[in-house]
């Protein structure tokens, strides 16, 4: 049985990313909007920030959503 839970950490591990939420679910882009908004509406620059490709290109698709953190702030789109 410990060797079923080993393998299941495993594959648990691979199917996340840093934020350790699932790639894709609506947990990990709301996750990964707060987290770019607070990168993007600093006015001090912090230490460098590393982002999945995969979350920005969702979020950047997310900023149309009333909803979206990112596409709140005035100028994105211009």
């Amino acid at each position: 049985m410990k060797h079923l839970e080993r393998r299941l950490r495993k594959l648990e591990a691979r199917g996340s990313d840093p934020s350790g939420l699932v790639p894709g679910s609506q947990k990990w882009l709301e996750y990964w909007d707060r987290q770019i908004y607070g990168y993007m509406t600093k006015e001090e620059p912090g230490e460098p920030v590393q982002f999945p490709l995969e979350a920005v290109r969702a979020v950047m698709r997310y900023a149309n959503e009333p909803a979206s953190l990112v596409g709140s702030i005035q100028g994105i789109d211009e």
